[in-house]
């Protein structure tokens, strides 16, 4: 599987955002991406005391999948929850995912939380689970799609802090033998604060394959297959190792 990944600057208009989103969708087409991950509510923007569900989203993903033969995975607002949602190549929307931690008091007070069921979806002869942005931070939501059967994880993202991406992910995907790819915003948030850009596609060993800048837009591409995962796992297969029966608090 090729997978890009999108580092790009939304704006508060989706129109715009969807022109972003069709010309990196053609990048990552030209680049042979069988897969492309977008940042967290890329279509209308991340400010979450305003962004609003907009019926023209999915449609125009739809569309895009289809006329560039590229899967994706586009988050936007659905049903009052930050979701993620995969369209294969064939514009077939292969299912949904809702974030399930949400992060601070502004995401909280806008959106539902997810009750955690995984997405597992089949793309390019890979297993792909998704999460959203905080939720990678939680060791058991990576674990729980590894042990569900994913080959990789995507992480749609909108995050300030450049050590999620150098720290956590990489131990992550390491710690579950799964790719990851985090798809970060870059540039001014709607609040004043600075997206840390930094987004990056790690090996099944913990390795980062590609990553990008603080500061500028990228899309990132990197090659995970069938054997790259096998090896990882034949070093250490973590999940087979686990005694879960001695994990209980008392």
């Amino acid at each position: 599987m090729r997978i890009a990944v999108a580092q790009q600057a939304a704006v508060a208009d989706v129109a715009q955002n969807l022109r972003t989103l069709e010309r990196v969708a053609a990048d990552a087409a030209r680049a042979g991406a069988d897969l492309l991950v977008t940042p967290e509510l890329f279509p209308t923007g991340y400010d979450p005391g305003r962004v609003r569900a907009d019926p023209s989203v999915l449609p125009h993903v739809v569309d895009l999948a289809r006329r560039t033969g590229v899967a994706l995975v586009v988050s936007e607002p659905h049903d009052g929850a930050i979701t993620a949602v995969v369209v294969d190549r064939d514009g077939t929307v292969l299912g949904r995912y809702v974030k399930t931690h949400l992060y601070g008091p502004a995401e909280r007070a806008a959106f539902r939380p997810g009750d955690g069921t995984p997405l597992v979806v089949q793309v390019a002869g890979l297993r792909v689970g998704v999460l959203v942005c905080f939720d990678v931070e939680f060791p058991e939501a990576v674990r729980g799609l590894a042990l569900a059967g994913a080959d990789v994880v995507a992480v749609p993202t909108a995050i300030f802090d450049a050590s999620v991406a150098r720290v956590l992910v990489p131990a992550r995907a390491y710690e579950n033998r799964v790719a990851l790819a985090y798809a970060n915003h870059v540039g001014p948030a709607a609040d004043g604060s600075t997206f840390s850009g930094g987004s990056v596609a790690v090996g099944p060993d913990g390795r980062v394959l590609a990553a990008a800048g603080a500061d500028e837009a990228a899309l990132l591409v990197a090659d995970v297959d069938a054997d790259d995962l096998r090896r990882a796992r034949e070093v250490v297969d973590y999940l087979p190792e686990r005694r879960p029966e001695t994990y209980r608090l008392s």
